[in-house]
């Protein structure tokens, strides 16, 4: 066999391979029936704004208070409505021929440049999009069913009124399951953020057995069996080297659950993420703080994170994730699993599981 016959031989294995979580394969563009988080709050006040999440242009809108959102392309010719103005309250006109749609409904209300009685009035509506606002983000539900309470994606304590939230959202190169994976991956951060300055005073350990539980909320976690800080590899030496400045101990507790949720208890506070599609090869990285306090906790924890939690962490710590995700090949590439890839085979699975599955990608763009 030539040396490109086995190539292909080890790509067509593992295609095979991943040919085993069918829903998940399908799924490049994220899962329908589920609430994103797609913006904060705070940025958008009287301009409107356009975002892409799984695969589908939204306009999201202000209007006397309530954010609306839209399918952000007018019927007419298609020109994004996110580049229109208002003219009328409670409406949004198309900036190419006024077409003029109502925000809470998607109906189109009038047609400017053809009159008051033009009579395409009521016989388009652009879809619309549940909107929620709650700790200090914009959340937008895609799906074709009624959407569910916020809480059914969203852990009730991050949305708790009087919790201290804090974070940043950036868009980022590769698909949103490479970064999901690398979320609940249980063995890259025992190399590749070894030497970050954030884990500088943390004992960190060489390699880790765990299993995977699951809990009635929906999440999956690892669970510790075996851990191991300075190891001999037979014929090769003992590794990691000895760092007696490394004395913090204690490590976190680590869980997924869908959408695309990742949850990490510290002792003192958690740290969410959230993988939300925007296209095959990009997706929003939401990372965000929470602590639950009193009013001087919220403001002593703020401090804390703008001193250096979102420098070390949120910054310097993930942008190591950021450039893996990045390297990661397509899915034709082969892999080979190993035994931490457990934590990768069991979310897998739970995405098989999910409700939000049955409009394929095919049915909406790309191919997975």
């Amino acid at each position: 066999m030539t040396t490109t016959e086995r190539a292909n031989a080890r790509v067509g294995d593992q295609t095979a391979e991943f040919a085993r979580w069918p829903r998940y394969r399908a799924a490049q563009l994220g899962f329908t029936e589920h609430w994103y988080p797609v913006a904060r709050s705070r940025e958008l006040r009287a301009h409107p704004r356009s975002v892409t999440i799984l695969g589908q242009d939204i306009f999201l809108k202000r209007d006397r208070g309530k954010v609306h959102a839209l399918h952000d392309r007018c019927a007419h010719r298609g020109i994004p409505l996110s580049r229109g103005r208002q003219v009328f309250p409670g409406t949004f006109s198309c900036i190419y021929h006024g077409w003029t749609y109502d925000l809470g409904t998607g109906e189109l209300v009038a047609a400017l440049t053809d009159g008051p009685d033009s009579p395409i009035c009521g016989k388009v509506r652009l879809r619309t999009f549940p909107v929620e606002e709650r700790a200090g983000l914009i959340w937008v539900y895609v799906g074709d069913q009624n959407p569910p309470p916020l809480e059914a994606d969203v852990p009730a304590e991050f949305i708790a009124p009087g919790a201290m939230v804090a974070g940043r959202i950036t868009h980022r190169a590769g698909n949103w399951r490479y970064a999901a994976e690398n979320g609940f991956d249980e063995a890259h951060a025992k190399f590749l953020h070894r030497d970050a300055v954030w884990m500088l005073f943390r004992n960190f350990p060489a390699w880790m057995h765990t299993k995977i539980v699951e809990d009635d909320d929906g999440w999956i976690t690892r669970v510790p069996t075996d851990i191991g800080f300075q190891t001999d590899y037979p014929g090769l030496g003992r590794w990691p080297k000895a760092r007696p400045w490394r004395f913090k101990k204690g490590g976190a507790r680590v869980s997924i659950r869908m959408p695309g949720t990742l949850r990490v208890r510290f002792r003192e506070w958690t740290h969410y993420e959230w993988y939300v599609p925007t296209d095959a090869e990009h997706h929003l990285y939401v990372q965000f703080m929470h602590k639950q306090t009193g009013p001087v906790g919220r403001l002593l924890t703020r401090l804390r994170y703008w001193t250096y939690i979102h420098w070390l962490f949120h910054w310097r710590f993930n942008e190591q994730d950021r450039h893996m995700v990045e390297l990661l090949p397509g899915r034709s590439h082969p892999e080979r699993l190993f035994r931490p890839d457990a934590s990768i085979t069991a979310w897998r699975k739970l995405c098989e599981q999910d409700r939000g599955i049955e409009l394929s990608v095919d049915a909406r763009r790309g191919n997975g």
